[in-house]
């Protein structure tokens, strides 16, 4: 068989190959822009990934145990998290905290009404029937009042307190001094070519933060728009080719 690509052939033939990750990178943008509210982070596919070359045959490796935070107690026991999980060692043994999973523990704190680990997923409270999640967020440090109760500082929260466990409420004075800082510090913010140059790249130079998935939706859409285009004319071509040969040799059988 006598191979006689022309140019427009190889232009036609890399495009085909290209488009798989052309399609790839539109796709999986798409899905990154709305990562958080479709929850992608908390769905397991360990076991469904393994035929991937970059996973092979353990596509998550179990990461070596970080601590992150300690609490010894006074039965000589003592809690110990991670960044994958909240553990308790007593006797040379440990046993996980199931109800935290792996997340991620910043910080441990005693209070006289319970225990309390600020954690990745959120602020988690020890009682008699186990860990119960109080509040939600990304907990960052916690810390025991003077009084006895407890604050944790949270992500875009700021600093909560609680004095018995179940209700948390934001510190009033801390907001209030932290409002005042801002208002005296209030100054134009800081622009780099380096910062330029990523948030034209994201979106966020021309949307905003908080709307920079426009950005990414519309130029992950585009990319899958193109991608299947590309591949129906492919298609389109090569099928007109297949028909007018094939007539090209009707027409020689019915002459010959």
């Amino acid at each position: 068989m006598k191979l006689n690509l022309k140019a427009r052939d190889w232009h036609n033939w890399v495009s085909v190959i290209l488009v798989v990750p052309m399609l790839l990178v539109g796709m999986t943008a798409l899905f990154l822009a709305h990562k958080k509210a479709l929850g992608l982070g908390e769905i397991d596919i360990t076991g469904a990934a393994g035929w991937l070359p970059g996973y092979g045959q353990t596509p998550v490796k179990q990461p070596k145990a970080e601590v992150r935070a300690s609490l010894a107690l006074p039965d000589g026991s003592r809690w110990i998290g991670t960044q994958n999980g909240l553990y308790r060692v007593a006797d040379g043994a440990s046993s996980a905290a199931v109800e935290l999973g792996q997340t991620q523990v910043n910080a441990l704190v005693a209070a006289p009404w319970g225990i309390v680990a600020a954690a990745k997923n959120g602020v988690w409270v020890l009682g008699r029937d186990g860990w119960r999640k109080a509040r939600p967020g990304e907990a960052w440090n916690a810390s025991l009042e003077p009084d006895g109760g407890v604050a944790v500082a949270i992500k875009d929260q700021g600093l909560v307190v609680s004095r018995n466990g179940a209700k948390w409420q934001p510190e009033a004075s801390v907001r209030q001094a932290l409002a005042h800082l801002s208002a005296e510090t209030k100054g134009a913010e800081r622009v780099t070519l380096g910062r330029l140059v990523m948030d034209l790249h994201t979106g966020k130079a021309l949307f905003g933060k908080a709307a920079e998935w426009i950005w990414i939706d519309l130029l992950g859409a585009t990319w899958v728009f193109l991608g299947f285009t590309g591949l129906y004319l492919w298609w389109r071509s090569q099928a007109k080719r297949r028909d007018a040969a094939r007539g090209r040799l009707m027409a020689e059988a019915a002459h010959g």
